[in-house]
């Protein structure tokens, strides 16, 4: 492994609810009760692809930039002040670091939010490039955000792990002929026997990769 991608919400960081919660809190804003069901169709989808089927469900006279900026604002407070790493993940990266790999994130979270985490959190130095869904215009079922990941490594796309907690980034990045790693989230526990299956390497916690070879 010469690289190594990472995903952000739910792998590196403890993050799967923040965003669930403020989509939440969003509807009750204008009026409407949320269902978990309803909540999880988002789940693999972009805020950019989010944002028409919100406007249509609430039938918001608000523009799509607008829509945005809400949501933005809503979730940094938690990445600057609160959320943290999932257990291990700060050993991990630094083991890589140390060993020479190179170290990227592709998200389809936001610049800003990444970045007020992983500082506070004491691994921005450790990571070498970032790559976000929105700079590509598509979701993660296309490896669109990966091969941008690899290219500004300078990486080829074979000699790469994504790391990922969800089967769609997982099937996305194989397209692109990545080696890939399904990572467990309490988000993701009714995809663990697919994730296993599709994945090239299926684990709990950081703490199986800590001095061992991926």
């Amino acid at each position: 492994m010469k690289g190594a991608i990472f995903d952000v919400d739910g792998t590196l960081l403890d993050s799967m609810t923040v965003w669930y919660d403020v989509l939440v809190e969003f509807y009750a804003e204008h009026g409407v009760n949320l269902t978990d069901e309803e909540a999880a169709e988002y789940k693999d989808l972009t805020l950019e692809e989010s944002i028409p089927v919100i406007t249509d469900r609430l039938k918001l006279q608000l523009s799509s930039e607008e829509i945005a900026d809400i949501f933005v604002k809503k979730g940094l407070y938690q990445y600057e002040h609160i959320l943290p790493l999932k257990k291990d993940a700060d050993k991990y990266l630094k083991q890589l670091h140390d060993e020479g790999v190179k170290i990227a994130i592709a998200t389809s979270g936001f610049e800003l939010h990444c970045k007020k985490a992983f500082t506070r959190l004491g691994v921005w130095d450790l990571i070498d490039e970032c790559a976000y869904s929105s700079e590509v215009g598509v979701n993660k079922s296309n490896p669109d955000v990966y091969l941008l990941a690899a290219q500004r490594l300078g990486v080829k796309p074979e000699d790469c792990v994504v790391f990922e907690d969800i089967s769609l980034g997982i099937l996305g990045a194989k397209k692109g002929h990545f080696k890939t790693c399904a990572v467990y989230d309490k988000s993701n526990t009714g995809e663990t026997e697919l994730l296993k299956k599709i994945a090239d390497r299926y684990i709990e916690s950081w703490s199986e990769l800590i001095k061992c070879s991926l």
